[in-house]
């Protein structure tokens, strides 16, 4: 009983604070629209289109309570011409939902980019991108428990406490930039920045508050480097800071070409290891061939302030995204690379 009053006390914590609670994957390069609106159309093919599921913290309430099922695609306009430029649109939607009480976070957005090649074979680019949409999160106020309502047996269902709103929307926009660079045939990289929340929207349940949705502020870099064809090492990092919390995940995938044919893309199976710094460590196992790449994760926590809660566990990560058109155009160097 002490746990469930602890639990709802934390979500009820969780809801009437806005700061520090934007959806964050762990394969965050498997979701480029919850990274870098400038990174529509980053892509060595024509069209994408991906999914991520995530579940979490099962543990701490009834199971699959904390769940994130997102899918996005996206799209090259005016690629392949003499200069190489391009445009990129692209659209994301998700659906989170949080905790016993229902909390629930409905987000649909659209992303358009305008990437510059900066050299005559159109192996370098920087990009800008904006991002605009729509968010809905509602609540079920019914299914929450609050302290007054405890009477030493139960919770009776009399509380004090109310909202005046149990659905809420507003819109929210984004704007980025990113540099993607094609090295030589077994090198690639990537690194950018962006801003979420850029009007700082208000947000909150009830009719009267100063609550806003502070700005996100997220900076990241990829690379890919094979060695003969045959391995490769994937390293990938982001930095996010939003109010007053920030979040630092690495690490690198390491994978190995199971394709023996050095005329054919290769078939990559991949382990690695991320570590979202002081909260939990990441272990990844993945595929990448023939235009489709999967990738799955599990986030173990090691020390955070839900620790007894969750006795250590976190969640899984399923994504899978699959790229139209895989085979570059005779102007890039052929290379294969994870996500983007």
């Amino acid at each position: 009983m002490k746990k469930t009053i602890q639990v709802t006390f934390l979500f009820f914590l969780v809801i009437t604070s806005a700061a520090a609670q934007d959806v964050h994957f762990s394969q965050f390069y498997y979701s480029p629209f919850t990274l870098n609106p400038s990174l529509a159309g980053t892509m060595d093919g024509q069209y994408r289109v991906g999914g991520i599921y995530k579940n979490q913290w099962g543990s701490v309430t009834s199971p699959y309570v904390y769940s994130t099922p997102s899918v996005s695609g996206d799209f090259k306009l005016f690629a392949g011409g003499y200069s190489y430029n391009y445009l990129g649109l692209g659209v994301l939607l998700l659906n989170d939902k949080s905790g016993d009480g229902g909390l629930s976070n409905l987000t649909a957005m659209l992303s358009a980019s305008y990437h510059q090649s900066l050299d005559k074979e159109g192996n370098f680019h920087i990009a800008i991108g904006l991002q605009g949409g729509m968010v809905q999160k509602k609540i079920d106020f019914g299914k929450l428990d609050f302290y007054d309502e405890f009477d030493g047996l139960g919770f009776n269902g009399i509380t004090a406490e109310h909202f005046d709103y149990y659905q809420i929307g507003y819109a929210d926009f984004a704007a980025g930039a990113s540099f993607d660079g094609i090295i030589s045939s077994s090198t690639r990289v990537q690194f950018g920045g962006a801003a979420f929340h850029l009007t700082t929207p208000t947000e909150s349940f009830f009719a009267v508050s100063d609550n806003v949705l502070n700005m996100r502020y997220v900076a990241h870099a990829s690379a890919t480097f094979g060695v003969q064809n045959k391995f490769y090492i994937f390293p990938f990092i982001q930095y996010q800071i939003q109010n007053n919390d920030n979040e630092l995940v690495l690490g690198s995938n390491f994978g190995i070409n199971l394709n023996n044919n050095p005329r054919q893309m290769p078939s990559v199976f991949y382990v690695g290891a991320f570590t979202r710094a002081g909260v939990d460590v990441i272990p990844t196992i993945g595929i990448m061939m023939k235009g489709v790449q999967a990738g799955l994760s599990y986030d173990i926590t090691t020390s955070s302030d839900l620790s007894p809660a969750t006795a250590n566990k976190g969640g899984f990560e399923l994504a899978i995204v699959y790229t139209g058109n895989t085979k570059p155009p005779r102007h890039y160097k052929r290379i294969y690379c994870p996500a983007f």
